[in-house]
């Protein structure tokens, strides 16, 4: 259809008409996710610990089990059921001397960490004197 052919405006309007109902008919089909939220917002409430604080420090946490393909299970917990340990849990006076021999002769920090088997943070902690009251 040229635009320069002479169309009446009943014929533009008609065809205005069923553009807009195409373009309807596009949006309709898209999911509405919105009706979701309410149900992730309830499912999200639902855990919460005996106390009443949260067992997820957020939705985003919570979301990422989901995400991933994982029941929803609190970050603690997760890593429990994976047997993910904490490396700040070890820390030691036997540690913390062993870091601080190593500290004195020269070693890097992510080298101390590797060996003592304790975080790169926890190194600093150390470095910084934080954990003098166990050593």
């Amino acid at each position: 259809m040229n635009i320069d052919e002479n169309h009446s405006l009943k014929d533009l309007e008609r065809l205005k008409r069923k553009i807009e109902k195409q373009i309807e008919a596009k949006k309709s089909t898209k999911v509405d996710q919105s009706a979701l939220y309410d149900l992730i917002k309830k499912d999200h409430e639902k855990h919460r610990r005996d106390d009443g604080r949260k067992v997820f420090r957020g939705v985003v946490d919570y979301l990422e089990c989901y995400v991933n393909g994982l029941p929803p299970v609190a970050k603690s917990a997760f890593n429990a059921k994976f047997g993910i340990g904490s490396k700040r849990s070890k820390v030691t006076p036997e540690v913390v001397a062993q870091a601080k021999e190593l500290l004195a002769s020269g070693n890097t920090l992510s080298q101390i960490a590797e060996i003592t088997g304790v975080s790169t943070a926890t190194c600093q902690k150390i470095k910084k004197g934080d954990y003098d009251s166990l050593a």
